[in-house]
């Protein structure tokens, strides 16, 4: 999310590890963004070290989070800190050590559980990825959005109560003569990955394969962080053997009836808003789907005035030959489930069985947002952060 150019032939100061220029180029207020750094580990001097960095503008230290080390065997640290910054403001921040110094700094952030039986939560939001029995005792492993509680309007709980489903289920997948599955299905992913319990920052990582779809190759990571309201999933479907499906999709969430409108956007930048519970918005989307590739779109509830929604951040269905990988009526559909329950999904293969070959890769990543609704533009907060993150601030490396 960070873009890095190096700026070299600078003079470091001896005191100095690193220090960064970060810049504003989108004219957008970002209160709190982060902003990951790498920093070779044959700079620090000892191992206890702990990172921070000063800013002469701030004056404060904010501590470094070290969420990975050794990236690609390059004997290398990874690092992510929290900064303010305006629009088109430029400022520098020297990133140093200190040993046997504990830097502290408040955050909202809790992670409670273990392994991947977890809920995260910051003042927005609480994530459960907890496991549970859902309906028909099908077991729904840990490690996937369980449910989603609005921690800034009541305690809403975002949820599929009946039947009982998890929130989230993408991606998911169906052929003849199988049962429908998507990734909550997953309990005994073949390997696992929990980044550092850090203030800011933390992920998960998830990777294997289902019983009867054992030639498709599922990866999942989640990334959430502290004070921001919202976090992020990204995914891979990979096809390590030839195979026919009648349904593949992704980015789906499936709620009950809490909302009342849906809201996307269209050619010339207007933005459509639709009852989620008139015949007509169904005929109409029939008749007009949402494309695959829309930005953005978002369920809010006209009356209490939240909403949630998916910002598209990276969206690729090339193979791993680089070319296109099979589609069928590609489409961001919405639809009326069991118990008056909606939900959205982007189908990639929709009803129409296909043959999908060795090699064929499906890629996407979407930021998942809480916010509350402008009553002049429901869509002017999503529309923001869709811009922001489309457009990380610049981050340059002065040696």
């Amino acid at each position: 999310m960070i873009g890095i150019i190096l700026v070299s032939g600078c003079h470091r100061d001896e005191v100095v590890l690193l220090k960064i220029k970060v810049e504003e180029t989108k004219g957008l207020e970002r209160p709190l963004e982060y902003i990951a750094i790498n920093l070779p580990r044959l700079k620090l001097s000892q191992k206890n070290d702990q990172l921070y960095a000063y800013s002469s503008t701030d004056k404060v230290k904010i501590p470094v989070q070290i969420v990975a080390s050794n990236l690609n065997k390059s004997n290398q640290i990874h690092g992510i800190l929290p900064i303010a910054i305006g629009g088109h403001e430029t400022k520098e921040y020297f990133i140093k050590a200190e040993t046997d110094k504990d830097i502290k700094t408040a955050t909202d952030f809790i992670i409670r559980g273990s392994h991947l039986d977890l809920i995260v939560e910051n003042k927005h939001y609480r994530a459960s990825l907890k496991e549970y029995m859902g309906d028909k005792q099908q077991k729904f492993g840990s490690g996937h959005l369980g449910n989603l509680t609005l921690k800034e309007f009541g305690d809403v709980v975002l949820a599929r109560k009946n039947p009982n489903l998890k929130i989230h289920w993408a991606p998911n997948f169906s052929k003849k003569n199988l049962d429908y599955k998507t990734m909550a299905h997953l309990n005994s992913p073949d390997s696992v990955f929990i980044s550092t319990k850090g203030p800011f920052y933390f992920s998960v990582f998830r990777s294997g394969r289902i019983e009867g779809y054992e030639n498709i190759l599922l990866k999942g990571k989640y990334r959430f962080y502290a004070g921001l309201p919202y976090f992020i999933f990204e995914s891979e479907i990979l096809f390590t053997k030839n195979d026919s499906i009648n349904l593949l999709r992704n980015d789906e969430m499936t709620m009950d009836s809490l909302f009342t409108h849906l809201a996307f956007p269209r050619a010339r930048r207007t933005t459509i808003h639709l009852p989620l519970y008139e015949e007509s918005t169904m005929t109409y989307l029939d008749e007009n789907p949402i494309p695959d590739d829309s930005p953005w779109l978002f369920f809010y509830n006209k009356y209490k005035s939240f909403a949630f929604g998916s910002i598209r951040l990276h969206y690729d269905n090339k193979n791993i030959y680089g070319d296109d990988s099979p589609t069928d009526n590609k489409h961001t559909k919405i639809t009326a489930s069991a118990n008056n329950g909606r939900y959205w999904n982007r189908r990639l293969i929709h009803s129409t069985n296909t043959f999908v070959p060795k090699g064929s890769k499906y890629t996407e990543k979407n930021a998942y947002i809480l916010f509350k609704i402008d009553e002049e533009d429901p869509a002017k907060t999503i529309k923001y952060f869709h811009e922001r993150l489309k457009n990380p601030v610049m981050v340059r490396y002065i040696q």
